[in-house]
């Protein structure tokens, strides 16, 4: 029986972000635009929120700040192109589901 291999952070990221929020689409390393601040994912906290870090750290600062990510957020893939966009928690737009 071959050793059980440990997943890395992207991957528990992803899992425990589907498992607790139903976002499978959020990666880190992503740029978000929380409530109009630029910033990029970075990982997630106990809350189940999001780590982010703000690029404007002269208003934010240098530290990761708790996000929910549902509330006021737009999600960018790597080309820039909003991806999904979440409006006061109500969610405006996002990518497909896959069919179970």
């Amino acid at each position: 029986m071959a050793a059980s291999s440990k997943k890395s952070k992207a991957e528990r990221f992803q899992e425990d972000m589907i498992r607790c929020r139903g976002i499978e689409f959020a990666r880190i390393g992503m740029m978000v635009e929380v409530d109009g601040g630029m910033g990029t994912i970075e990982g997630m906290n106990s809350s189940a929120n999001l780590d982010v870090r703000f690029t404007n750290q002269l208003q934010y600062g240098k530290h990761l700040h708790n996000c929910h990510p549902t509330w006021n957020v737009k999600y960018f893939d790597d080309k820039g192109t909003v991806i999904a966009h979440f409006d006061e928690c109500k969610c405006v737009f996002r990518p497909e589901r896959a069919a179970a």
